[in-house]
């Protein structure tokens, strides 16, 4: 396990940090707040939605499997180091309280640099022609997320250096594989397997090793190993919805990007008001109706399928019901 005297030269930057975000009276802390806010799983998730229903099918197609496999990875590392907050391991370190509720588990690596990664390096690694000023506005997005996760405390350097090397390692995986197979009728098929047996491992991997046991002044657990094992059906049940919904879409749907600019605000705007459903009524009313590994698994495995079944469900309905208006 990580041990507090290999954490003297990240502690010092997050000490400089909180001291800088201390003296200026806190007046970044809502900007900064939200900023992570932007990095959180599904709001990034969203994100590539956007591109695969509107602009870029292949890209968002690339982006989305490279997320399922690269949360796994970011699981495995978890439960793997099994590293503590910074807080824990220096006790000068203060993180906002408003940034608490979501810092929960192991530190290392970032969620935040694994999903960020994906976004916005996926999209410089495949888009390699697009214009300067959009490539800028991808890389201070993805700096400014991850200084966030910095500047609330919540997060050490090596955290945000390693989620951002995993997800790097996993973008490069599957972009070759991309371009070797995809030709291939039952790539889709393969990918899904190697995902399905990636999460059972995941889960069988954190529920059955040994966790450090550590207590806080409280003598409470600073982190619960039955949260953690929760924590891998919920990547588990994210990665698979992923592909799985990608092997649907694929052989049944197959939607074009195509359609009007009015079109596609409509699917943008209906997808975000979508999201907003499945965040704070649909997910919150499932997760009592089984037990916790089992909704944990459901409710992160219904957002990809909302956004990689559902909406182009919809979006290939009105392609068609447009198409056969122009006909008649």
């Amino acid at each position: 396990m990580f041990k507090g005297e290999d954490f003297i030269l990240t502690s010092s930057v997050l000490l400089y940090i909180q001291f800088l975000r201390e003296a200026s009276g806190g007046i970044f802390n809502d900007f900064f707040m939200t900023c992570t806010y932007f990095g959180n799983l599904p709001i990034i998730l969203f994100f590539i939605a956007v591109i695969y229903w509107c602009f870029d099918k292949k890209l968002g197609e690339y982006l989305l499997v490279s997320m399922s496999f690269a949360r796994i990875v970011d699981a495995f590392a978890k439960v793997a180091a099994c590293i503590y907050r910074p807080w824990v391991i220096d006790p000068n370190i203060h993180p906002l309280e408003d940034a608490l509720p979501d810092a929960t588990g192991y530190s290392f690596p970032s969620g935040h640099a694994t999903s960020s990664t994906v976004l916005f390096a996926g999209v410089l690694l495949k888009k390699k022609n697009i214009v300067n000023s959009l490539k800028a506005l991808l890389i201070a997005s993805f700096l400014i997320i991850c200084f966030s996760r910095l500047y609330v405390g919540v997060h050490s350097v090596l955290d945000m250096v390693f989620g951002f090397i995993f997800s790097f390692i996993v973008l490069i995986i599957v972009g070759k594989a991309f371009d070797r197979y995809e030709d291939n009728p039952n790539f889709d098929l393969m990918v899904l397997i190697a995902g399905i047996i990636f999460s059972i491992l995941l889960i069988l991997y954190s529920t059955y090793k040994a966790y450090p046991m550590d207590y806080d002044a409280a003598g409470k657990l600073i982190v619960d190993p039955a949260k953690m094992a929760l924590e891998s059906f919920k990547n588990a049940g994210f990665s698979i919805g992923i592909l799985l919904s990608w092997v649907i879409e694929r052989r049944f749907i197959n939607f074009s990007t195509d359609g009007s600019v009015d079109s596609k605000i409509a699917r943008i705007i209906g997808g975000a008001i979508g999201l907003e459903l499945l965040y704070y009524f649909i997910g919150p009313n499932i997760a009592p109706l089984f037990a916790k590994q089992v909704s944990s698994f459901i409710v992160y495995f219904i957002f990809p399928v909302y956004f990689i079944v559902v909406v182009p469900f919809f979006i290939k309905f009105f392609q068609k019901r447009r198409n056969n208006i122009k006909t008649n």
